[in-house]
């Protein structure tokens, strides 16, 4: 890879492997390519997984970890699990396929570059990575999204890296694929992916700016910007969240700050005298998941009213730390929020309900 030797990467590959697996696996060659990448490594590891061959002579299913970072917008590495069968041909090991655990929903993870070549557009802040078909709403995104950053760190005081790549997919079913939801994509305009290493501790990996561009794009400019906020906070906070901040903590704080952090906002009617819980931010009808939103944004401005503008962000980063410890995740945010605050969380929710 690093030499751009393709027939080099491609002899990997089993002869005796399917025609499109072994073009899927050229256009990967091509799409990483095109990448400005750092670094790029694969691991094979039994470690967590063990071999799922399931005892077939000469065959080899381990978890595969892909690392990557990529060259100034990475201050840590973005890292997914490649499900590889590898087969043993004459005393060599080879890569046959991808896709044997699929039906157990162990899939491979596909980026942008597993679809097609790849435009990678630098802005100040973001690198914009689509196919060359949308590089034009790409290179239109950047420009958006440098309004919004700018928004963001007028209103966001943790420090953060600053630098994010954002990714435009060509449509819903290759955005689908990429950041392997069941959800009904229709519904939302844009996602942030990151995940989380957790060999020794709690790691985690590199954020990603998804957009859902078939709803984004059919929204005013200033909704954009506000769209856009809203998902770089979430990258903004990936270094210090932990395991146990609820949907409605991270929702909250990032809708509270992508709509100037108002400190006068109600509770939405319609909803439970409760906050909202993580599956009610996904499921439901359109009108049940903004109502979570704006419930959750209005628990914020009810704290800042009560504690000061820094209020939500201390909470959240209170709860983030808490990376390993007994108790669920309602009793790890009361108790984040008592430390942060002096409040628990029936009081916040009491303050909200009025």
């Amino acid at each position: 890879m690093r030499e751009g030797d393709k027939a080099g990467f491609l002899a990997t590959v089993d002869p005796q492997a399917s025609a499109p697996f072994k073009a899927a696996q050229a256009r990967l060659f091509d799409g990483l390519r095109s990448l400005p990448l750092a670094d790029y490594r694969l691991e094979a590891r039994t470690q967590d997984s063990g071999d799922l061959a399931g005892g077939r002579p000469h065959t080899y299913l381990p978890e595969t970890r892909q690392r990557m970072r990529l060259k100034g917008y990475d201050a840590v590495d973005a890292v997914d699990s490649l499900w590889l069968t590898f087969v043993e041909r004459d005393g060599r090991w080879l890569i046959h396929n991808d896709d044997d655990l699929s039906v157990l929903g162990l899939d491979t993870a596909r980026g942008l570059w597993d679809f097609g070549p790849v435009a990678a557009q630098p802005t100040p802040h973001f690198l914009m990575l689509s196919h060359p078909a949308e590089a034009g709403r790409a290179q239109a995104l950047g420009a958006i999204a440098e309004e919004a950053v700018a928004l963001l760190n007028s209103r966001w005081t943790q420090p953060w890296p600053g630098r994010i790549p954002v990714v435009l997919p060509s449509d819903n079913a290759e955005l689908a694929a990429i950041i392997q939801s069941t959800l009904d994509l229709d519904k939302f305009v844009a996602f942030v992916g990151y995940g989380a290493v957790r060999d020794s501790g709690y790691e985690p990996t590199a954020p990603r700016v998804y957009i859902q561009d078939k709803n984004l794009g059919r929204y005013s400019r200033s909704f954009q910007v506000e769209t856009l906020t809203h998902e770089l906070h979430h990258a903004a906070v990936a270094p210090i969240s932990g395991p146990l901040i609820p949907a409605w903590v991270h929702e909250g704080v990032a809708d509270w700050v992508a709509l100037g952090r108002r400190t006068n906002e109600r509770r939405p009617s319609g909803g439970g005298p409760h906050l909202p819980r993580d599956y009610e931010f996904v499921t439901g009808d359109q009108a049940g998941i903004t109502r979570s939103y704006r419930g959750s944004r209005a628990a914020m401005s009810t704290l800042a009213r009560a504690k000061g503008l820094d209020g939500p962000g201390a909470f959240l980063k209170t709860l983030g730390a808490v990376r390993l410890a007994p108790g669920s995740v309602d009793y790890q945010a009361d108790q984040a929020l008592r430390a942060a605050s002096g409040l628990s969380i029936a009081d916040l929710e009491a303050r909200w309900a009025r």
